[in-house]
């Protein structure tokens, strides 16, 4: 007997066919290459927001502490204003010596305390470290940020410096009152030693009146009261750029 086999003709594909899978498949792998990008772009602006607000928390506390950094600097500048006037009518012979000595005696407690500008730029720093400065669209922002923390930030620091190197030399070789030292030291004492009294022992010592008297206190208080008025300036800019940076940042939480 005669077996048939069944015939099953191959179907042969069209190229159009091939396209339409091609398309598809091309379709797919770029559709979800799209939505990863999304996700990590939204991932990526939410950091960037988180930076952003913890870069206006570390601005208010810089607010703050900048603020008190003008008061002191402000009290020291009058502070030497009166120092300079008194020496003049001393040197000038319009002050006696026990006068001048007693000015410095009461005016103690006003002696320039600086406060050296150490602000928080971890969150900044943080920023730029992630990559998630490039997300901020703003080239004024970013140039902004970049003006606080790089600039001025750096240039206060340096002032502040200076600051301190020169009012450290001022106390220790022509105006040895400063309010830290005979505070400290009436801590430390007995309690029988009230301060009127060290105070006048103090003053009476040969070397402390002859550096008081000295005309080179003169020189050395204008360089002083330059340097603060500078730093007082300086310190007032950076400020107003806190001031700018803390409300474009707050509008930003507010949207």
């Amino acid at each position: 007997m005669e077996v048939h086999h069944p015939h099953h003709p191959t179907h042969k594909k069209k190229w159009s066919e091939y396209i339409i899978e091609f398309l598809m498949l091309f379709a797919a792998v770029t559709l979800g290459f799209f939505a990863e990008n999304v996700r990590e772009h939204k991932i990526m602006n939410e950091r960037k927001d988180q930076n952003l607000f913890s870069i206006l928390q570390d601005l208010k506390q810089d607010s703050i502490y900048l603020e008190s950094t003008i008061k002191y600097s402000d009290d020291g500048i009058r502070y030497f204003q009166k120092l300079k006037a008194k020496l003049y009518e001393f040197h000038d012979n319009k002050l006696s010596e026990n006068e001048f000595i007693k000015f410095t005696i009461d005016n103690i407690d006003s002696s320039f305390v600086n406060q050296t500008v150490f602000l928080n730029s971890s969150s900044y720093k943080n920023m730029i470290a992630t990559g998630n400065l490039t997300y901020v669209e703003s080239k004024d922002l970013k140039w902004k940020l970049s003006n606080y923390y790089e600039t001025w930030n750096k240039r206060i620091e340096v002032n502040g410096d200076e600051i301190d190197n020169v009012n450290n030399y001022l106390y220790r070789e022509h105006l040895p009152i400063r309010k830290t030292y005979f505070n400290n030291i009436l801590e430390s004492s007995n309690a029988d030693i009230q301060n009127a009294n060290y105070k006048r022992f103090y003053f009476n010592v040969k070397l402390i009146r002859e550096k008081l008297i000295d005309e080179n206190l003169i020189i050395q208080t204008n360089v002083m009261l330059n340097k603060v008025e500078d730093y007082n300036r300086k310190i007032k800019i950076f400020k107003d750029f806190n001031n700018e940076l803390i409300e474009i940042l707050s509008k930003k939480e507010t949207h």
